[in-house]
């Protein structure tokens, strides 16, 4: 071999990002999960990455690449292996127009929402996707789950990626999009990470927009009328959010409608706005204890300003933990009328309920753009019904999450998440074998495998 040879081994080796091979654990952002992994790397440049995959004996199999740690299940957990860490490769590269003539922005995987939103929004543009959570990374959510009751445009992060950079199970670098690649670029999207290690993406950007919400508060007699007030507030907005209390009979509701072009909050909003919006961070920062939100009335901001921020909290502190499930909206009664029958048995038993439930309304594509996990109906809306706590290490909680998963999952038929539903018995989600690459694969993931 020659000196050159050499050289171009030596630089393939190379891994010029952090390296800590001493058993260190970490901890994801509610603290209540934690894995000790062989090796922890956080790659500065591309190299980095294909130099981790490529030495086997370095970095010890399996592979798990990782964001913000904020997965509330053990998707990050790979003890003995390999966690590489893509938060130091957060650049955003620019805007561009890509084959099909679309504007789109090029961006790093470890750049977080917020830090994306902000840029886009200096410039007047947006991501049609409104993050709730601006730490969540760009890769982990192109390949991953996400939600949100969006306007005009699905509900779900991924839909509007076109083109993916990854580094292979042999550590080369490739490139696969939507018009080159088609079928398995939408499967490459429903892959967690199993398939390739995501660096880079190309996400569809448009002019931004204002939106308007109207936010309120009512109390039920009955489940059978919280469900119907709830189809029939969604019908007459755009877009709408809703925080159900169950226990109480009562739902806080966030209806949201387009308010035209525009980048910036207006000063006639403010102070209400950034009130609002600290309000409602907290309240999510917290799990929804403890805190009073107010209720604007044809509040217009920019939605860029309401992708938050939120600090890592301490164990001893409240802080958000919640369940994922997905139903066809058409099943909403039944799931909000049968799921308050079993929270009031189990409150009943145990003394306690969840702090509240989540519910977002998303627009789902034709099947072929969305083939597999959640979303992968066909076309029409799915709604989340989501349980929230306060206190992930709450035994009751668990209890009640696990209980919960047998009504959701084998009764209404819900669709989980492997990143946001915990508590997962082998069945209840199924991850295409054929997506999976063994050097990528943790134990956690394997167990989904079908």
């Amino acid at each position: 071999m020659t000196h050159h040879d050499h050289r171009i081994a030596e630089e393939a080796r190379l891994v010029e990002g952090l390296v800590v091979a001493e058993g260190k654990s970490y901890s994801n952002w509610g603290g209540h999960r934690s894995t000790r992994p062989a090796v922890y790397v956080e790659p500065i440049r591309y190299a980095d990455v294909q130099a981790v995959v490529r030495d086997v004996a370095r970095f010890p199999t399996p592979v798990n690449p990782a964001g913000s740690l904020l997965s509330v299940a053990p998707a990050f957990v790979n003890d003995g292996g390999t966690l590489v860490c893509m938060r130091k490769l957060d650049e955003i590269l620019g805007v561009e127009t890509d084959a099909r003539g679309r504007t789109v922005v090029r961006v790093q995987a470890g750049c977080r929402l917020k830090k994306l939103n902000m840029w886009l929004q200096a410039r007047r543009l947006e991501i049609p996707f409104q993050a709730e959570i601006g730490e969540a990374t760009v890769g982990s959510v192109a390949v991953g789950d996400t939600k949100e009751s969006s306007l005009d445009a699905p509900g779900y992060f991924s839909a509007h990626v076109v083109e993916i950079t990854y580094v292979d199970e042999a550590g080369a670098l490739r490139v696969i999009s939507d018009h080159a690649d088609g079928s398995a670029f939408q499967e490459f999207k429903c892959s967690f990470g199993l398939s390739g290690i995501v660096v880079e993406c190309l996400v569809e950007t448009r002019p931004a927009t204002l939106c308007r919400s109207d936010v309120s508060i009512i109390v039920y007699e009955t489940p059978a009328q919280l469900s119907e007030d709830l189809l029939a507030r969604r019908g007459r907005c755009d877009a709408l959010l809703a925080i159900v209390f169950l226990d109480r009979l009562a739902c806080v509701y966030d209806e949201r409608f387009q308010a035209g072009p525009g980048s910036v909050t207006p000063e006639s909003s403010q102070p209400q706005c950034e009130a609002f919006r600290a309000a409602k961070r907290l309240a999510i920062q917290r799990g929804f204890d403890g805190v009073e939100v107010p209720q604007p009335k044809g509040l217009v901001y920019s939605r860029a300003d309401f992708v938050n921020e939120y600090w890592r909290p301490e164990r001893s502190e409240k802080r958000l933990d919640f369940q994922y499930y997905e139903h066809d909206v058409s099943q909403l009664a039944r799931v909000v009328e049968e799921t308050y029958a079993f929270t009031g048995d189990f409150a009943r038993e145990t003394g306690f309920a969840p702090n509240g439930w989540a519910a977002y309304f998303v627009r789902r594509p034709r099947a072929e753009l969305k083939p597999f996990g959640l979303y992968s109906g066909g076309p029409g809306v799915s709604f989340s019904f989501d349980p929230i706590s306060s206190d992930p290490d709450e035994p009751r909680w668990r209890e009640f999450s696990r209980r919960y998963n047998e009504l959701a999952i084998r009764t209404f038929g819900a669709r989980v998440s492997p990143i946001q539903t915990q508590w997962l018995k082998k069945g209840d989600v199924a991850i295409p074998r054929r997506l999976a690459r063994p050097r990528f694969t943790t134990a956690y993931f394997a167990e989904f495998l079908e």
